[in-house]
């Protein structure tokens, strides 16, 4: 067991390296360009949402909007991560992992940006994916069938048991419903929804993510507002915390090795699943014909899920229960919820987590029969991909979570790396498309150029 333990911690060490020094790389790259548009994202991303609140259509003949697109792959995003794993960080990582989620969400921001980009510039007939700019790169589709097939087993595991999971959990612990008949209904009416394919679910999603993301938002506030005296306190704790080796051997390698780290950025991309490849799948669908304005999207995602939602969740635990209550996972954001709700605070985590895990089961198998299609599997294969992935959702609430996450871990190891090396051999692409639309920042790609031999030796 200890082995297995020591195997873990290892892959999730070199997951949260990998992450961060790739989004690190491709950030000084672009020269913080996504970083500088993230309130020009950010007001395109409330437009939208305002838009579509106004009867505007979500979709046309060719594709869907964008921000029914953005809407469709922050449903992916706001899930668990957002409720459980976060309170998993805090109680793995200490309040130091906030800083690492922070650091994974500015660095993601890149990531997240080049991978939209790119999916859209290789887009066929409104199909995309890394699958597609996976084998443009490597001229070759075993990594691509790598991904892809990583892609299908997550879709299973983070995007249908860890959500089922914990909506079960939570609708049993606030109303008494059996777990087994939670996942029923959620299956049922998922499936309902899957019937229409993806512009019924980005339509689900477009009114689902305001909604839900609104009311969770407000009862974070009303937490958070009688203690918000203590935020400059708490800021201060969570980047100290977060330079504090806990079991290795100091210096960077201790930031790096340490549970806070591990626990901040893993968790961190598994709330917002930049460099995976996830939300790619999902914007190859937008009638956006511009590949870097459809990246940008992608930035405010980032942002509303973990600068915003899981920010807002850490601060709600840190200032009522704290980290020594023994409590964690979704119990410990109950209880933490409670303490200015109640009684209450059981409905209300309860339908909050119902309406996350299920809009992150529609985005989920989305991307689970993309990649299936592009696999080669035909009608019969998608029918017998949903008969399974439903069936995962009714019994998604009696598996164990911790073997849940654990397996979830492995397959968003297992993802990013062909992601993340294709992302890398087609950095010039995503340069050149963001220069286009680059009015503030100068010629990023010439400038670039300029000063690169690789770049000159490669034009």
């Amino acid at each position: 067991m200890n082995i297995l333990i020591s195997a873990e911690n290892l892959l999730l060490t070199l997951f949260g390296i990998s992450i961060a020094v790739s989004g690190g790389y491709m950030t000084v790259y672009l020269r913080f360009f996504p970083q500088k548009k993230l309130f020009y994202s950010l007001r395109r991303f409330f437009a939208g949402a305002a838009a579509s609140d106004k009867g505007k259509r979500l979709s046309t003949e060719k594709g869907i909007s964008s921000f029914s697109a953005s809407a469709a792959a922050l449903a992916g995003t706001l899930g668990t991560g957002n409720i459980a794993g976060v309170a998993a960080a805090l109680t793995s990582g200490g309040p130091g992992a906030v800083f690492w989620m922070w650091c994974s969400a500015i660095l993601g921001m890149s990531l997240k940006y080049a991978e939209i980009l790119l999916s859209v510039h290789f887009s066929k007939d409104r199909e995309g994916g890394p699958m597609y700019y996976i084998s443009r790169a490597f001229g070759s589709e075993k990594l691509s069938w790598v991904f892809a097939v990583g892609c299908i087993g997550a879709s299973f595991g983070v995007g249908n048991l860890a959500q089922v999971n914990a909506a079960a959990d939570s609708i049993e612990s606030a109303f008494g419903l059996p777990q087994l008949i939670t996942g029923g209904l959620i299956a049922c009416c998922a499936g309902i929804v899957m019937m229409g394919g993806k512009k019924r679910i980005a339509a689900a999603s477009a009114r689902l993510v305001p909604l839900m993301g609104g009311i969770y938002l407000v009862g974070a506030a009303l937490v958070i507002l009688p203690r918000i005296h203590l935020l400059p306190q708490l800021f201060g704790l969570i980047v100290s915390d977060a330079f504090t080796p806990r079991s290795a051997f100091g210096g960077i390698i201790g930031v790096m090795t340490s549970r806070a780290f591990r626990s901040g950025i893993t968790r961190g991309v598994f709330t917002n699943e930049a460099g995976l490849g996830s939300a790619p799948i999902i914007h190859a669908a937008s009638d956006e014909g511009n590949p870097a304005e459809e990246g940008l999207w992608g930035v405010a995602e980032v942002a509303l899920d973990t600068l915003v939602m899981c920010t807002m969740t850490a601060a709600v635990i840190l200032l009522t229960v704290g980290l020594d209550s023994g409590l964690d996972g979704a119990e410990l954001t109950l209880a933490a919820f409670s303490d200015v709700f109640g009684k209450g605070a059981a409905g209300f985590l309860g339908i909050a987590t119902l309406m996350f895990a299920f809009s992150s089961l529609l985005t989920w198998s989305w991307c689970g029969e993309s990649t299936l299609r592009y696999l080669g599997g035909g009608k019969l294969g998608l029918f017998v991909y949903r008969a399974l992935f439903l069936g995962a959702a009714v019994f998604g609430g009696i598996i164990p979570v911790q073997t849940v996450l654990a397996i979830s871990d492995l397959l968003n190891f297992y993802m990013c790396l062909p992601n993340l090396l294709a992302i890398f051999r087609l950095k010039k692409i995503v340069l050149q498309e963001s220069d286009k639309i680059s009015s503030h920042t100068g010629n990023l790609y010439s400038e670039r150029a300029s000063s690169c031999p690789f770049i000159q030796s490669n034009k």
